[in-house]
């Protein structure tokens, strides 16, 4: 008896699912790319795969996929290359009709290995792995019948993974604890709904205990199951969701540190969203369309905006496709958008292929024996990696900004102020003279839409500045810095070019005690050398002989050697720490 022949005498198709649990840790949003989808690579497995899981196998830092093929009684092992293509499967014996596969490191030693649900021979097939890809010979525990569903947990607390199985027969879950050596102690049962198809793994009640959720197919709702700290259940509460619910996943779908459930509906062409309450219960299910006879959800963040989203593998013939559904920030999701996978596409499982940090899909194929890979192409959101420092520089300084940020290219950048002054309206800076709000000239800006901004002070004034950096995802804010100007303080002779009043600092360093001594003072002392009191020709060291002490001021001058140089230096006893 084939597979495929157990449809024939179903009272109606008995389609096969199983869970990939991804849990969504609750992030801050960022900014919602748009999303981009590669179109799908395939990839010859055995025949029927109805199941994909993800792991490292081989230790290189690569993913690699394990596909359970229902009528070929095998697992194919496919290793992922550095650019998230993979090599040609290769195949490792298992029980009867194996419709799901699920990875952990049963004996503890660092390595993955495989545990896989047989429908027809009632067992879990257990691999263990090597260190090089490859796996061993199964050991097979019996389950109760039919199991559909393998999911991984540390039910007991006892350090080490135990299996959990749903059984399409018998209407229950079959726990079996762990040893420490990759085998495990024989089955103890808990009854569920009608038809279980899928099981899913998460603390519901938040007490530190993991526990169950369970699609039930014909009874049209979820089994939850409360684990104790012993490795047993209590009884199920059931919860209502849409037709035919084929397989459940998990995640924290409106970020309140609470897990949430996803139920794909065949017959209903719809998934449930039941949202927690932390204590073990859940809310009334909303619903979300998506293709025709949605088979399996999984669970991750596809256009890096922090909030989990799904991917539904939708195996109708009208469909051979995949739904990504984006997520909102309260729990509710965008309307489904369809990428195309193989021939009824059953089960859909996610993993970074390509080593570039956006999560990827890979789709077994039940109609063409295959797996679809599907890599994310959508730009990241933009991040500033290193934020600008805040500058105080003397009136005739120039003040240095700049800002890094990573993301999906292009970047564009924009330097901004408050005109107004602090806590007030942000204005955009251009290249040139930039005015206040009172229209007096302020700052003389270069860069202004680039990561390097230059500003030179036309006015003793400041303010607060800050960068936009935007991309196809949206725009982030740098830290808000701040620009001041050194007054009274002086650091240089162009300095002097301007009598405002107010008092500099003594001989000796600059900002020391108030002696009242005024630019004009320092004029006039100028005026003692230039007959014209031209003081602001000190500002320009060319190396031109000067004319002497009390030289008269006519030309031609007496050169008696003392240049611009000179006097620059005769400056430094005024202004410390500066060089002209």
């Amino acid at each position: 008896m084939t597979f495929g022949s157990v449809f024939a005498v179903a009272k109606r198709p008995r389609w096969i699912a199983a869970l990939g649990l991804l849990l969504a840790t609750a992030m801050p949003a960022l900014a919602q790319c748009p999303l981009s989808i590669a179109a799908a690579s395939n990839y010859a497995v055995g025949s029927f795969p109805r199941s994909v899981a993800v792991g490292d196998f081989n230790a290189d830092g690569r993913l690699d996929l394990a596909v359970a093929n229902a009528n070929s009684n095998n697992i194919s092992i496919l290793l992922g290359n550095a650019n998230g293509t993979f090599k040609a499967a290769v195949n490792y014996a298992v029980g009867t009709a194996p419709l799901s596969v699920a990875v952990g490191d049963f004996n503890g030693d660092g390595r993955p290995d495989l545990a896989v649900a047989n429908y027809f021979s009632d067992d879990v097939s257990i691999l263990l792995g090597n260190a090089n890809g490859t796996f061993q010979v199964a050991v097979n525990y019996a389950a109760d019948r039919g199991p559909y569903s393998v999911a991984v947990g540390d039910f007991n607390a006892d350090g080490r993974p135990d299996l959990a199985v749903a059984n399409f027969s018998n209407f229950t879950v079959s726990i079996l604890l762990g040893n420490a050596n990759g085998t495990f102690m024989a089955a103890v049962n808990y009854a569920v709904g009608i038809y279980p198809t899928s099981v899913g793994v998460g603390d519901f009640n938040a007490d530190g205990r993991p526990d169950l959720a369970v699609a039930n197919q014909d009874s049209n709702n979820v089994s939850i199951l409360l684990g104790n700290a012993n490795g047993t259940f209590q009884a199920r509460v059931n919860y209502a969701v849409g037709a035919t619910p084929f397989s459940v996943a998990v995640g924290d779908f409106n970020a309140d540190g609470r897990l949430d459930l996803a139920v794909a509906n065949n017959s209903t062409n719809n998934v449930s969203i039941l949202l927690g309450n932390g204590n073990g219960t859940f809310q009334m299910a909303v619903n979300y369309a998506v293709g025709v006879a949605p088979r399996f959800a999984a669970v991750g963040d596809f256009n890096a905006d922090g909030r989990p989203d799904l991917a539904v593998a939708n195996t109708s013939n009208f469909s051979n496709n995949v739904s990504i559904l984006l997520g909102n920030a309260n729990g509710t999701f965008q309307a489904a958008v369809n990428y195309a996978a193989g021939t009824a596409p059953f089960f859909v499982a996610v993993g970074d292929f390509n080593a570039d940090g956006r999560p990827d899909l890979a789709v077994a194929n039940f109609g063409s024996n295959n797996v679809s890979v599907l890599l994310n192409t959508t730009p990241t959101a933009v991040e500033v990696s290193q934020q600008p420092a805040s500058v105080s520089v003397c009136p005739s300084g120039t003040a240095a900004f700049s800002v890094a940020a990573t993301g999906g290219s292009p970047l564009t950048y924009q330097w901004q102020w408050q005109p107004a002054g602090p806590n007030t309206a942000w204005a955009a800076l251009f290249n040139g003279i930039n005015a206040n709000n009172q229209a007096i000239p302020t700052f003389n800006v270069s860069g202004a839409t680039t990561p390097s901004m230059n500003i030179s002070s036309i006015s003793n004034l400041g303010s607060n500045l800050r960068c936009i950096v935007t991309n196809a995802c949206g725009s982030v804010d740098s830290d808000k810095v701040t620009f001041a100007v050194n007054v009274p303080t002086r650091c240089s002779p162009a300095d002097i070019a301007f009598d405002d009043g107010l008092a500099l600092p003594p001989f000796g360093p600059p900002c020391g005690i108030n002696n009242g001594v005024t630019e004009g003072d320092y004029n006039l002392f100028f005026a003692s050398f230039f007959a014209a009191g031209a003081a602001c020709d000190i500002a320009d060291d060319t190396g031109q002989a000067l004319p002497p002490f009390g030289g008269g001021g006519i030309p031609p001058f007496v050169n008696n050697g003392i240049t611009e140089g000179d006097y620059n230096l005769f400056f430094g006893l005024f202004f410390d720490g500066c060089s002209f």
